[in-house]
């Protein structure tokens, strides 16, 4: 029994070891199955707490539209807040109503976002050569005005808005323009402030929504509702100056009035906006973007302009400026090289024409000395077979009087004593035609008479044979 016990004391002691690594490997999977269990019931209670609040915000949505809807049916408010009460009394007349249905119409049709309002590439490239005259207004053909600059609109008469092309940068933390009221009836109304893109060519600015637009009659601010509107402001006049500032940042928008800021501030303003100034009668008005010094001094020290009073591009130079230049220089000297030939053409033309009268009278066979041509005993007239024309041959040191030097515009210098009516005076007539010398280089260029009926003569021949 004790050897039985000795021999299989090994075997007993494997034996309890692989037990208590299998009670080991046991409790390790209690383990990890209750890790994973744990982890599975918060999976679940995360995902049943997103499906609650999804389910808790789609029921106030409902409630919110289904009270809307209740709201209309039973006591005719709309979405705005403004009930139908209040709407005919604001709409009294059929224009009234149908340009705001139209407008609804027109914010159905092109909500905001429907076009690419930001500032694309190009833009910015011509503002930064530009600088701040890259803004200007634009006159459509629907819109009954007209545009005098680039920031002077006049109206003509009914409703009418226009927009700048290019909306406001979203750079900086604070932009600013000012609009002067240049001309204003009493009984128009007007608009100034600032909109989205497309918006209603016949709604005053603030009547739409994503606009904001102070009246200049009242000083009332209206945003996004023709029907709400918050006085902020004051009545201005004609002459008076009109100043709106915008953070991007923030989407606050405040006035000015002949450089005085109001208090009061409309926010919610976080898009992209353009100048928008309209009216509903004859009118106009002169925009500052930046071009010249504002009326609120802050906005000149900390240059809340819409963009740099001068781009990169080069001004034109300054007049006068081009003096004595290689341009100018150059320039010059090609147009004396053309005005002399063009007086060498003259000159031929006129020895063409001697020439001519030369051959004529020695055709008719002569003439008596007081009609005889005659020229300066120098002068020999060739017969040149590249021109095909009569040329004069002058002594080297005799400059052509008629030429003008290169480069130089100067008037010719004329000579004190006149040869001519010295040769008049000693012939004693009033009509004088020179002697000429001929040299003819090509015989068979001279048809009649023929090349040896004409001669060298001297001033004392009374015919030419």
């Amino acid at each position: 029994m004790d050897g039985w016990r000795v021999h299989a004391a090994p075997y007993m002691h494997i034996l309890g070891a692989w037990g208590n690594n299998t009670a080991f490997r046991n409790s390790n999977d209690d383990d990890d199955d209750d890790s994973l269990l744990t982890a599975l019931i918060l999976l679940v209670a995360i995902c049943g707490t997103i499906v609650g609040i999804g389910f808790v915000f789609t029921m106030i949505f409902a409630c919110v539209q289904l009270f809307k809807a209740v709201r209309w049916r039973l006591f005719g408010v709309d979405e705005n807040g403004v009930s139908e009460r209040m709407r005919d009394q604001m709409l009294s007349d059929e224009d009234s109503r149908q340009s705001y249905e139209l407008a609804l119409a027109f914010e159905r049709q092109y909500p905001y976002g429907s076009i690419n309002t930001q500032l694309t590439p190009e833009q910015q490239s011509l503002i930064r050569e530009r600088g701040v005259d890259a803004w200007e207004f634009v006159v459509n053909l629907e819109v009954n005005a007209l545009l005098q600059s680039k920031t002077d609109v006049l109206f003509m008469g009914g409703e009418n808005c226009v927009q700048t092309n290019l909306p406001l940068p979203k750079a900086n933390s604070v932009y600013y323009f000012e609009v002067k009221i240049v001309e204003k009836p009493a009984d128009v109304n007007m608009w100034i402030g600032m909109a989205t893109k497309p918006y209603p060519a016949w709604r005053m600015a603030g009547w739409n929504k994503y606009s904001a637009g102070y009246c200049v009659n009242n000083g009332i601010v209206h945003q996004n509702s023709p029907f709400k509107g918050t006085r902020i402001g004051e009545q201005l006049f004609v002459g008076d100056i009109l100043g709106i500032g915008y953070q991007p940042r923030s989407g606050v928008v405040w006035f000015t009035r002949n450089g005085r800021r109001f208090k009061a501030i409309v926010s919610g303003m976080l898009y992209d906006l353009f100048p928008t100034i309209s009216a509903d009668g004859p009118c106009s008005f002169s925009a500052n973007f930046g071009q010249r010094g504002f009326v609120f001094i802050e906005a000149n020290v900390k240059r809340w302009g819409l963009g740099p009073v001068e781009g990169a591009m080069v001004p034109p130079p300054v007049y006068g400026a081009n003096q004595n230049t290689i341009l100018l220089e150059t320039a010059v000297a090609s147009s004396g090289e053309e005005d002399g030939d063009d007086n060498e053409e003259d000159d031929d033309v006129a020895l063409i024409e001697t020439s001519r009268r030369v051959r004529a009278r020695a055709a008719r066979g002569g003439a008596d000395s007081s009609s005889t041509p005659m020229l300066a005993e120098s002068t020999i007239i060739e017969i040149d077979d590249h021109a095909r024309s009569p040329r004069a041959t002058e002594p080297q040191n005799i400059q052509r009087s008629s030429r003008r030097p290169q480069g130089i515009h100067r008037p010719p210098q004329y000579q004190k004593e006149d040869p001519i009516a010295a040769q008049l005076l000693e012939a004693g007539s009033t009509s004088l035609e020179p002697v000429v010398s001929y040299r003819n280089k090509h015989p068979e260029l001279l048809e009649s008479p023929s090349a040896s009926d004409i001669e060298e003569h001297t001033p004392g021949t009374s015919s030419l044979h």
